[in-house]
């Protein structure tokens, strides 16, 4: 009983780091072919910290999962992250919407920062909320997309899978051959 939990428990775990790696190598590919557009998988984009302006929420090398999010449903409190130029992405934390007539906009600060963002944050540059983030995901993703992060986080959770289906196979295989191979008592006793 214990055996069998453990091995389904192998196997969930497996399976959601085979998910974990494949979305994060989707998103790494994704972005090399359009890099001035965050890769997404349901709505979800995730993206790794590269700083530490968000201190103690979020630290260099933890992963975050951002989802989009109408500007207009943004409020103060709310962590963003928000495009300022093609290549860069900052997220930080929303404190103060402001809505002029020249549109929405966001005034943003990180948590370690001593002091606000300089410039606004309008709407357009919005890329979507902080859903989720994951203590040193990031590093871990990062990792994986090497060459040997690849091998160690998914050719041998595969391997090891195929490997104790494969014996799994085997056991019940070894059974059926012993039970037919065992004469029976013509008389039924």
């Amino acid at each position: 009983m214990i055996r069998s939990v453990l091995r389904w428990g192998g196997n969930i775990l497996t399976v959601l780091l085979v998910i974990f790696i494949t979305f994060s190598i989707f998103a790494m590919f994704h972005a090399k072919k359009n890099p001035n557009n965050v890769p997404s998988i349901m709505g979800y984009k995730p993206l790794t910290v590269l700083t530490g302006s968000m201190q103690p929420i979020l630290d260099p090398g933890d992963m975050i999962v951002i989802r989009e999010k109408d500007p207009n449903d943004v409020k103060a409190g709310d962590i963003i992250t928000y495009r300022i130029d093609q290549d860069t992405l900052v997220t930080h934390r929303v404190v103060a919407v402001i809505d002029e007539a020249g549109g929405l906009s966001f005034r943003t600060k990180g948590d370690a920062n001593n002091t606000e963002d300089q410039d606004l944050v309008p709407k357009e540059r919005l890329v979507g909320a902080l859903a989720f983030n994951i203590p040193k995901g990031g590093a871990i993703a990062d990792f994986a997309k090497t060459g040997k992060g690849f091998i160690l986080f998914v050719l041998v959770p595969i391997f090891l899978l195929i490997a104790l289906e494969l014996k799994t196979i085997w056991t019940e295989l070894s059974k059926g051959k012993k039970d037919s191979s065992q004469p029976k008592d013509p008389m039924g006793v």
